[in-house]
């Protein structure tokens, strides 16, 4: 075969490859995009478009503080500009760039929640017996008294209440202004006893933390301390102190009970049940108040015995709680136990759940006196 006719045969060869590798490339890049759009179809068929206005509230999704790594839900920011039909510029106050370009699947809507208003309503009777057991005992701590038009005003109620309505409630929160507080009080009522089914202390050591987590452990301490919720002292019996840290929320110191809840006898227990027609009932009335009691748990008194088994200890020292501990295993029962006895007689328009109180009426009138 003469050279030049090889050199054809390669050439020609290879412009048939070249035509070749073409049409399989068509081939595959239209079978892709038909992949794609029955995907797009598939994974959309849920989807909401999301668009933000200049003023909207937002939650920002952005990287923790405290560590890098995880990330956490902060705000509310507001929207200043959309850059795109994905992007905005979004104003966070408090951070050391005040305004930055976010993607909207890091933006989600920020609602703000109406404030519970708190209100207690004291009936007048002639009965002593009963006057006796709804009298209601005003805190002995220094009382915080809230600025209740600025509840009223950042809260919805002037939606659902006309003027006259608005000034009736008023009224009652201005007169029994000394029942609220941000400080616990002490009942004298009822002390929480733990009853343990082995004779065998638990003994935990402190676990190591970070020095800021330490930092907050004291601070928590130090604020117990004055309010008279523990006191310094030792005990056989010991659990650590940890803090608990969720993004989007405060840290919040917390005493892990769980060896000690393994050998504590339980001995209040309330069904499920209970609580769901709880909820039928007040959700059909037409005007509902809602009480939340001031750290309700710290309002009751522990006896010697469960202030030995619920000691606790941090890095820097060991405590005795003074009052029922958030985490002990009968606590929760033990609390509605004492709420469902003190409001026994007031069932048809008070009724407790955990450690709220709601007050619920078909008519204004009834339910504001």
């Amino acid at each position: 075969m003469e050279p030049e006719e090889e050199g054809d045969l390669v050439t020609e060869y290879m412009f048939k490859l070249i035509n070749r590798l073409k049409r399989c490339q068509e081939v595959a890049i239209n079978k892709m995009e038909e992949m794609q759009v029955k995907r797009k179809t598939w994974y959309d068929k849920n989807a909401v478009k999301r668009e933000f206005k200049d003023g909207d509230l937002v939650l920002v999704l952005a990287t923790s503080r405290a560590n890098k790594l995880a990330v956490q839900w902060i705000g509310p920011g507001t929207i200043l500009n959309k850059i795109s039909e994905t992007n905005y510029l979004v104003e966070i106050p408090g951070r050391r760039e005040t305004s930055q370009i976010y993607h909207i699947n890091m933006l989600k809507p920020y609602y703000k929640r109406p404030e519970h208003v708190n209100v207690i309503i004291n009936d007048e009777t002639q009965n002593s017996l009963a006057d006796q057991e709804l009298e209601i005992p005003y805190l002995e701590n220094n009382s915080l008294v809230y600025d209740f038009e600025d509840i009223i005003q950042a809260s919805e109620l002037n939606k659902h209440l006309h003027d006259k309505q608005m000034d009736r409630l008023r009224e009652l929160l201005n007169k029994y202004s000394k029942c609220f507080s941000n400080n616990p009080g002490l009942t004298n009522l009822v002390e929480h006893e733990i009853q343990l089914v082995s004779d065998q202390p638990v003994r935990t050591k402190p676990f190591r933390i970070s020095h800021r987590q330490n930092e907050i452990l004291k601070n928590e301490i130090n604020r117990m301390l004055k309010l008279g919720i523990i006191e310094v002292g030792e005990s056989d019996y010991m659990s650590p102190m940890i803090l608990v840290e969720v993004a989007g929320k405060e840290p919040r110191p917390c005493i892990d009970y769980r060896k000690l809840n393994g050998i504590i006898r339980t001995e209040y227990i309330f069904s499920s049940s209970k609580y769901r027609r709880t909820r039928r009932k007040v959700s059909a009335a037409k005007f509902i108040t809602v009480l939340d009691v001031s750290k309700g748990y710290w309002q009751i008194p522990l006896s010697k015995t469960a202030q030995r088994y619920a000691a606790f200890c941090t890095s820097f020292g060991t405590y005795i709680p003074l009052r029922m501990s958030f985490g002990l295993k009968n606590a929760p029962y033990f609390f509605s136990k004492l709420m469902a006895e003190l409001l026994n007689r007031l069932e048809d328009f008070v009724v407790p759940y955990l450690d709220d109180i709601a007050i619920f009426s078909d008519t204004w009138e009834s339910h504001v006196t």
